[in-house]
């Protein structure tokens, strides 16, 4: 039940709710963990005797230099990752991009009208060239409208693993998005984590 308290007096109004006091739930175990000799009990890989213990492993995947607009790396990826993941029956691989002016994204991998039609777009939201109101154009006219559209995407992705593979959807592919004029190579860290 809650309280209302009104105090008045010249020029002055205070309204105070006095909200009731929280009720103490019994809640039962929703899981339980068995622990091993040197495994942590707060640990999700602590769940049973005869779990496999977690797994790391960690790359860097230099990508050849593409032209501006959308690509689809996921080939590229999954080759260069291939002997690792499949060390893993369920865990996360995480995708970090070490540059500021290209993004990951992920989207449709089978029509390549997407990728053209998502840098038409970029490319319409963005204003470029020298007539644009950027002040960072120490790189050339591409060089903010590219930091801006690498923003919007972002520099990393996490994918489930499941069984060996990159658990995504039928339809869905990963992209680098390169928004400079001039092609470069890019970095691409991928880091795999589970059991």
């Amino acid at each position: 039940m809650m309280k209302v308290q009104v105090q008045s007096g010249p020029g002055l109004l205070c309204v105070g709710v006095a909200k009731p006091r929280p009720r103490r739930l019994r809640l039962n175990a929703v899981f339980t963990t068995q622990t091993t000799a040197g495994t942590d009990s707060n640990s999700m890989a602590a769940s049973a005797s005869a779990s496999p213990s977690p797994k790391w492993a960690q790359k860097t995947i230099t990508l050849p230099p593409l032209h501006r607009g959308c690509h689809l790396i996921t080939p590229k990826i999954t080759k260069e990752i291939g002997e690792d993941l499949s060390q893993f029956n369920c865990g996360l691989a995480h995708l970090f991009l070490q540059h500021t002016s290209a993004s990951l994204t992920i989207n449709e991998n089978y029509d390549s009208d997407v990728r053209d039609d998502t840098e038409t777009f970029l490319n319409k939201i963005v204003p470029e060239g020298y007539s644009a109101p950027w002040k960072h154009t120490l790189e050339g006219p591409d060089d903010m409208p590219a930091h801006i559209k690498s923003s919007m995407f972002g520099c990393a992705l996490t994918i489930p693993i499941t069984n060996g593979k990159l658990n995504m959807g039928t339809w869905q592919g990963i992209w680098l998005c390169e928004h400079r004029d001039s092609p470069t190579a890019r970095k691409v860290v991928v880091t795999l984590n589970g059991i």
